[in-house]
């Protein structure tokens, strides 16, 4: 039996950036951008086991563990695969797991560039969307629910901002929508200790529709912020 931390996220994001290290430094280091913003292009869900268990501030795993991860560019996938088939073991924490399979799948829907889709997905990590403000000169970070305006909008532009730093047209003319169909606002609310900042984020069903575009970087980068901390990965559902 394994005790996984609760706060896990910090663990798996450092261990998928020390894949990065040596063989695409440039991702490590400097990452994608656009404007001011910087994006690493990739996503992981959640820790899922059966049987899991919590106690304290650990979960308890008495079966293997597994978890999904997205890239958007080439060549990220081939690195993780190649590292996961070379190396075998997984530190989380004080736990060392060992690698018994790592599988890569093709995108289960086909994202012809100009046309508009629409999909239900399942979130497998919690969807983040903020905005910085400043009250009394202080900064403070205010999180926005699905069914805030903001948080179509956020997300939105998010997208486009990740679809302009890999490519030189006008994402601009590019549209995306989300709509949440199997949702409870407290039970779907996730709030996550990061490295001494508290994140908020949701999980639940959601319909999503917009230009094959940005769908396609949002299906490889996650919904939302903070998705190279493991937040926003989803699953098409059908």
């Amino acid at each position: 039996m394994a005790r996984l931390p609760i706060q896990y996220n910090a663990y798996l994001q450092s261990y998928l950036y020390s894949i990065f290290r040596e063989k695409m430094p440039f991702l490590h280091d400097a990452g994608f951008r656009s404007e001011n913003k910087v994006f690493r292009h990739y996503t992981f869900s959640r820790i899922f086991s059966e049987g899991m268990k919590r106690e304290g501030d650990f979960f308890l795993v008495r079966n293997p563990i597994e978890f999904y991860a997205s890239f958007l560019v080439d060549p990220m996938p081939n690195i993780v695969i190649d590292h996961l088939i070379s190396v075998h073991t997984l530190r989380l924490g004080n736990e060392e797991y060992q690698i018994i399979d790592a599988k890569a799948y093709e995108d289960p829907v086909h994202f012809r560039p100009g046309d508009r889709m629409e999909m239900d997905v399942v979130a497998l990590s919690p969807i983040v969307a903020y905005r910085t403000i400043y009250v009394e000169e202080k900064k403070k970070t205010r999180y926005f629910s699905p069914y805030d305006p903001e948080f179509n909008a956020l997300l939105e532009e998010n997208l486009k901002n990740k679809l302009s730093s890999i490519h030189s047209g006008n994402s601009e003319q590019y549209r995306f929508h989300i709509v949440p169909t199997n949702f409870d606002l407290e039970k779907n609310e996730s709030v996550v200790w990061y490295k001494g900042f508290i994140v908020k984020g949701y999980t639940g069903k959601y319909h999503i529709s917009g230009s094959s575009e940005l769908l396609r970087v949002a299906y490889h980068t996650g919904l939302g912020s903070k998705n190279a901390q493991g937040f926003g990965m989803f699953r098409i559902l059908g």
